[in-house]
């Protein structure tokens, strides 16, 4: 029963309160659907009306989904049930079924992988491409490629990435033609015993010289990953390349250089060491002849 006493204090009512979520995202630690990469995740884009009013009457996909990389291609007829869940939009489709009713109305969706579509296909044949299998790119020229310790892409990260993996997420390059051989390594983030005797016997070796030191981004307030969170070994340093590769008899060019690496400037101390021990710094318009 009530007591008839008002109330003195409020602990709820005009009092300011903050929100349980607010702190995760000022800070940015929440995270949305945009902020989701999942491995073999595929991109969506929709074709949207540009018409205030119109009648559909029909919808060709047959090229979309010729198009390599593309695995599905939707419209308002492979979903026809309603899911609006508000009193005011119980008969919401996702696509539009037989008519468009406001501009930007989505009439078709397209789910593909993007990686696909980065080179063009009517300039450059595409082709699957098994490790240690030898691809024909000429009379007297082969490629080859091989697993490199390294991490799947930014995009396809989860919370904890294995980040020296050998698999074919990272691969390097063995070029192979008269009697010669080039190895080309962009991305590795360890030295194992098979990668070392690979590089011994390439004439040639283009390999990851993107940090000096491991911490070099985050020292230098141009980044907040060490070079290994990013799938790079360092140069120097405990278990850095400078090291790890001294023994190798070829060519060796360090390649993939960030712009934060003092091996970019002529006569830097660190410049200096890397071309004492007998390497070269990659440079636009560099010519590699046999």
């Amino acid at each position: 029963m009530a007591s008839g006493k008002k109330p003195t204090r409020f602990r709820v009512v005009g009092k300011a309160h903050r929100k349980v979520d607010a702190t995760a995202k000022v800070t940015g630690v929440t995270r949305f659907a945009d902020d989701l990469f999942l491995p073999r995740m595929l991109f969506a884009k929709l074709l949207r009306s540009p018409h205030p009013h119109a009648r559909i009457l029909s919808i060709d996909t047959s090229r979309a989904a010729q198009v390599r990389g593309v695995k599905a291609v939707l419209t308002g007829k492979d979903l026809p049930i309603p899911f609006g869940i508000l009193p005011v939009s119980q008969d919401e489709h996702a696509l539009a079924l037989d008519k468009v009713r406001f501009v930007g109305d989505p009439l078709a969706a397209v789910a593909a992988n993007p990686m696909f579509n980065v080179l063009a296909p009517d300039l450059v044949a595409r082709r699957a491409c098994a490790i240690g299998s030898p691809i024909r790119l000429s009379d007297d020229l082969h490629a080859e490629l091989f697993t490199v310790p390294g991490k799947i892409p930014l995009y396809l990260e989860g919370d904890a990435p294995e980040l020296a993996a050998e698999t074919e997420a990272n691969v390097g390059v063995e070029l192979v033609g008269g009697g010669r051989r080039l190895a080309y390594v962009p991305g590795c983030a360890a030295v194992t015993p098979a990668l070392i005797a690979r590089l011994s016997r390439a004439d040639v070796v283009l390999f990851d010289g993107t940090l000096w030191v491991d911490d070099e981004m985050i020292a230098s307030g141009t980044g907040a990953k060490t070079g290994r969170r990013m799938g790079h070994m360092p140069i120097d340093g405990e278990g850095g390349s400078l090291a790890a590769l001294a023994g190798l008899p070829g060519r060796r060019i360090y390649i993939h250089i960030n712009n934060t690496n003092p091996i970019r400037v002529a006569g830097s101390p660190e410049r200096r060491r890397v071309e004492a021990a007998g390497w070269e710094i990659a440079a636009d318009g560099l010519k590699i002849v046999p």
